[in-house]
């Protein structure tokens, strides 16, 4: 079934599965919106020819990656992990360019925000062993997350050791213990106790790309969905032209895992002692996770690589 008509479907199923009586209230709502999606929807099933706003904007975006322009990430670049599927789509696909990615990441991140509005002093220290990324105050006060608490105490593209011990010992203990050492001379308040969090996590591929059209957003969609990026979807259409929009497709997976090690000002193991077998064994039995989730987003990123190739030879075999 085509996308459009499988959102018909489901409008249908959750219109006809509700009682009798909380059906007729929306009966007029339900007919006014099949008549203003119809055109629109039959719009999307055909397809539109690229509009000159996808193409001029697409040309921006490419110049701007060439040159680094306009990189809001800490390490201002595209990361190596997917640098060379970024390169493939941008040359490859004159439907698609590429707006923001990340291969994969560990992080320990903090965040929180208090009463008056303002968010945790910036991180001013130095780097934490062996983090990749220098979190230092001016990229802190440029990031938006980050602004409201310490932002990114470590941070990993790459696979970590497969002795995660060492991890733990060099990056996560170090940097929990500088982080600890700044939260106890500050002070609480309600909303900074209900906002404040420190996770240890891992988020797997991200890849945004803008889409000349509806058809494109599908077939893209398409790859994601049989390549195991199963939290892939439109993300955003609703600026650009009134005739063409700006479709912006999300391919990503579920591979993720957050775990909050301080909130509501209590650590999950107390006491603080980060160096204590308890803490230790903890913090490598989740490191040893992240990493076998590294794994697992390296190959379903190379199975999405392939399904975009096989799409590419049966649009030369059409041809």
């Amino acid at each position: 079934m085509h996308t459009g008509g499988r959102l018909l479907a489901l409008h249908c199923l959750l219109f006809f599965s509700s009682p009798v009586p909380a059906l007729l209230p929306r009966v007029g709502l339900f007919a006014a919106q099949m008549r203003w999606c119809a055109p629109r929807l039959r719009a999307a099933v055909s397809g539109v020819e690229e509009s000159q706003y996808f193409a001029s904007m697409r040309a921006q975006i490419l110049s701007d990656l060439r040159t680094n322009t306009n990189d809001r990430s800490l390490a201002g670049r595209v990361d190596p992990q997917i640098a060379e599927l970024v390169e493939y789509i941008n040359s490859s696909f004159t439907q698609y360019v590429t707006s923001s990615s990340c291969g994969g990441r560990a992080t320990l991140f903090h965040k929180g925000i208090t009463s008056d509005g303002t968010g945790s002093a910036p991180y001013t220290t130095a780097e934490p062993v062996g983090s990749s990324l220098a979190t230092d105050v001016s990229s802190a006060e440029r990031r938006k997350r980050g602004s409201f608490g310490r932002g990114t105490l470590y941070q990993s593209h790459d696979p970590l050791p497969t002795d995660t011990c060492i991890t733990v010992r060099e990056s996560i203990v170090p940097a929990l213990e500088e982080f600890w050492a700044w939260r106890q001379a500050q002070t609480s308040d309600a909303r900074l106790q209900t906002t404040e969090m420190l996770q240890l996590k891992f988020e797997p591929m991200i890849l945004h790309v803008l889409c000349a059209d509806f058809q494109a957003a599908a077939e893209l969609l398409k790859c994601g969905s049989e390549s195991g990026q199963m939290n892939s979807g439109i993300v955003s259409c609703s600026r650009g032209t009134t005739a063409h929009r700006k479709i912006t497709c999300c391919i990503t997976s579920p591979l993720c895992v957050d775990v909050p090690l301080f909130s509501h000002d209590t650590w999950c193991i107390s006491p603080a002692n980060f160096r204590s077998n308890v803490w230790t064994t903890f913090l490598t039995a989740t490191l040893s996770h992240i990493n076998a989730l590294f794994a697992e987003n390296a190959t379903r990123r190379k199975r999405f690589e392939v399904e975009l190739h096989a799409r590419v030879g049966k649009a030369a075999t059409r041809q």
